[in-house]
């Protein structure tokens, strides 16, 4: 923490309550298996229509049947044309549905529920509800009137959150790649997220604590924030696929680079001795630095190398 005595308690144990009561409530109340299942199932289908997308435009590499015998079917899995497609779907529906004004009004819940319990603004407890929503550049512009009255504690909330939940494209992303491995993916996914969302700013109120002016109320207006809407459903269609083509290229830029430099450091690593009859490699090197952490995280001890690899 940049100020131990400055640290608001009593607003971090009401956040560190209110992750045990969501915790709950998304865990153990049957209603909330039964939605999660239905998550699921919504997955299934936009994975489906995303494929027909793909399939039409892209052939056998985006899902369409095969013009030849296949001798590998697990060679026939192209990342870029069948699973990084489903975030330009996602992006334009989310745009309609900002639209039918049916996000906005799930994120302004959210957002009294964090105002209540944690005594943040509105603006504030919106920016970081969106966050659960959409990703950590959108939701800032949702509260784009407010962040120059936003204290430098505030801003550091608004950012934290956006680093600890998960975006919602990339939240069905992450379902469908680990859909068929890991039973009600969509519902682990949505409770860690929504988790997160008070706990950022539990973590965020610790490091950077609030100074003499506290401004977490942005005057009285909080319930005034605009929500930027389209012109019509077809523009918020266009330009939710415009923002999610953006995305979608973004994602598979990084994903080259960064995969190249990896390999370049593992060639690097080369001219080095096997260690423990295995070559030495930058996966490894982090699996060691990371597994304690995996291991507090409560992995298994045998699995918490490969975990810590992952997680480097």
């Amino acid at each position: 923490s940049e100020n131990r005595r400055r640290i608001p308690w009593r607003t971090v144990l009401t956040g560190f309550g209110l992750q045990l009561i969501l915790a709950l409530l998304l865990i153990k109340l049957p209603i909330s298996q039964a939605l999660f299942v239905g998550l699921n199932q919504l997955v299934l289908v936009l994975d489906q229509a995303t494929t027909a997308g793909t399939s039409f435009v892209f052939g056998y590499l985006g899902g369409d049947s095969f013009p030849f015998e296949v001798s590998d079917p697990s060679k026939t899995f192209v990342l870029a044309f069948k699973a990084l497609p489903l975030v330009i779907v996602i992006s334009a529906l989310s745009a309609l549905l900002f639209y039918w004004r049916v996000l906005p009004w799930v994120v302004k819940q959210l957002a009294r529920l964090l105002t209540r319990s944690m005594g943040v603004g509105g603006a504030l407890g919106l920016g970081a509800a969106a966050n659960i929503f959409v990703g950590m550049i959108e939701a800032p512009l949702l509260i784009r009137p407010y962040l120059k009255q936003l204290s430098r504690c505030e801003l550091f909330m608004v950012m934290t959150t956006g680093m600890a939940t998960i975006a919602g494209t990339v939240l069905v992303l992450y379902a469908g790649l680990i859909g068929g491995t890991v039973d009600g993916a969509v519902g682990h996914l949505v409770t860690a997220s929504v988790i997160s969302a008070p706990a950022a700013i539990m973590i965020a109120l610790i490091m950077v604590p609030p100074g003499d002016v506290e401004a977490t109320n942005v005057g009285g207006q909080d319930t005034a924030v605009k929500f930027e809407r389209a012109q019509s459903t077809m523009d918020a269609l266009t330009k939710g696929t415009a923002n999610g083509l953006a995305l979608f290229l973004n994602i598979m830029a990084l994903l080259v680079v960064f995969v190249a430099l990896v390999s370049l450091v593992n060639q690097m690593l080369g001219v080095f001795p096997a260690f423990a009859d295995a070559p030495l490699t930058l996966e490894r090197i982090l699996g060691w630095v990371f597994a304690p952490v995996t291991w507090l995280i409560g992995i298994p001890w045998n699995q918490a190398a490969t975990a810590g690899s992952l997680m480097g």
